[in-house]
C-alpha cells in the first residue's frame, strides 16, 4: 500500500523492480542457507526447488504469492502422486523461504504460515528380508560384492559409508566410520551421530580377511572398495545396479536394495539387543529415528509379543 501511495511521487527510473521468487532464492536464500548445509543437503535442496517449486512460482514477483497459491501448489503435488515425505519437504522449504523474505522486508506477511500437508498417496510398505533370503543372497554374490552386501545386512552400514571406507578404518575393534560417498562426492558422515565405531560380526570379519588379500594396495589410505582406477572409491549406486542387483535377481530375489537391508538389520538387531541407545549408537542415528522409522516388526514378532502378554496376564 505504501508503494502505491508513493508511486506517483517516485520517478519511474528510480522505482525498484519487483523481486521475483527465483531471484530471491538464487541471490538470498540459497547463498545464506548453504553456509550451514552439508554439500549433500545443498544439492538435494537445490534439486527439490528446481523440480517442485520454481516451475510454479519462479517468475512471479515474490510479494504477489499468497497462501492460497502455496496451498494449491501443495495440493497439486499430492494429486500428482508425490509421497508425503516429498510434499512435506516442499512445505518446509516454502516456510523457510518466506520466513527469510519476511525478515528481509521483501514480503509484508509470511504466506507460508498455516500451510498444511494434504492427503498423499499411501506410503510404500517398508519391507524387511527374511533370514533365509539373506543366506541365499550371499551365496549368489562374488567376494567383493558379498562383503558389501554383508556390511549392509549384518552391520547395518549405509551404502555411502561402506564405499567410503579406507584400509585404516578396519581395526581390531571394528570399522571406524569417518566419511561417506554421496552422489559421487566424498563427504563427511550424514550427521555427528554417524561418525562412530561399528563392531563386526565374526562372519563379516572372516570374509573381509579373505577379501583384503585380493587388494592391490595395502596402504592405510587405500580404499577398501576401490574403483577401477584405484584412486577413487566405488560408487554404491553403480555397484548395486551393475553387480549386486542383477546377481540377486538371477537368484530369484526381488525387491531388495540398500535401504531394505539396513531396515532388516535394525529390525533383527532389536530382537537381540534390548537397549535402544546401544542399537542407535551402532546404527549412527537417534533413538527416535531408530525406533519409529527403521524398525519394522514382522508378523511373527507381533505374534510373539501377544503370546508373551497372554502368559503374563494368565500368571
Amino acid at each position: 500500500m505504501l508503494d502505491q501511495i508513493l508511486a506517483p511521487l517516485t520517478p519511474k527510473s528510480t522505482r525498484p523492480l519487483p523481486v521475483t521468487f527465483r531471484r530471491y532464492i538464487l541471490d538470498e536464500y540459497l547463498p545464506t542457507k548453504s553456509r550451514a548445509w552439508k554439500r549433500s543437503t545443498e544439492r538435494t535442496t537445490e534439486a527439490l526447488l528446481a523440480d517442485h517449486v520454481l516451475p510454479a512460482f519462479g517468475d512471479r514477483p515474490i510479494a504477489t504469492i499468497s497462501r492460497r497459491d502455496l496451498q494449491g501448489h501443495l495440493d497439486a503435488l499430492a494429486a500428482r502422486g508425490l509421497s508425503r515425505s516429498v510434499v512435506a519437504r516442499v512445505r518446509f522449504q516454502l516456510a523457510a523461504i518466506f520466513r527469510m523474505a519476511a525478515s528481509d522486508g521483501v514480503v509484508a506477511l509470511n504466506p507460508a504460515e498455516g500451510l498444511v500437508i494434504p492427503k498423499c498417496k499411501p506410503a510404500i510398505e517398508k519391507r524387511i528380508v527374511p533370514t533365509e533370503v539373506l543366506a541365499r543372497a550371499e551365496a549368489a554374490l562374488e567376494l567383493r560384492d558379498r562383503c558389501i552386501f554383508r556390511l549392509a545386512a549384518f552391520e547395518g552400514l549405509r551404502p555411502g559409508e561402506i564405499c567410503g571406507l579406507q584400509l585404516r578404518d578396519v581395526t581390531p575393534d571394528g570399522l571406524r566410520i569417518e566419511r561417506r560417498v554421496y552422489r559421487g562426492n566424498l563427504d563427511s558422515p550424514k550427521s555427528h551421530r554417524s561418525r562412530r565405531l561399528v563392531p563386526l560380526t565374526s562372519g563379516t570379519r572372516a570374509l573381509l580377511e579373505v577379501y583384503l588379500q585380493t587388494l592391490p594396495s595395502r596402504e592405510p589410505e587405500a580404499w577398501l572398495f576401490p574403483s577401477e582406477s584405484l584412486k577413487t572409491p566405488l560408487d554404491p549406486g553403480n555397484v548395486w545396479r551393475r553387480r549386486i542387483g542383477p546377481a540377486l535377481r538371477a537368484a530369484g530375489i526381488e525387491g531388495v536394495n540398500y535401504q531394505v537391508l539396513r531396515r532388516t538389520w535394525v529390525t533383527r538387531f532389536a530382537e537381540a539387543e534390548q537397549d535402544p541407545r546401544v542399537r542407535a549408537q551402532i546404527a549412527g542415528h537417534g533413538v527416535d529415528v531408530h525406533v519409529n522409522i527403521y524398525q519394522q516388526p514382522d508378523a511373527e514378532a507381533l505374534k510373539r509379543a501377544v503370546r508373551r502378554f497372554e502368559r503374563r496376564i494368565l500368571q
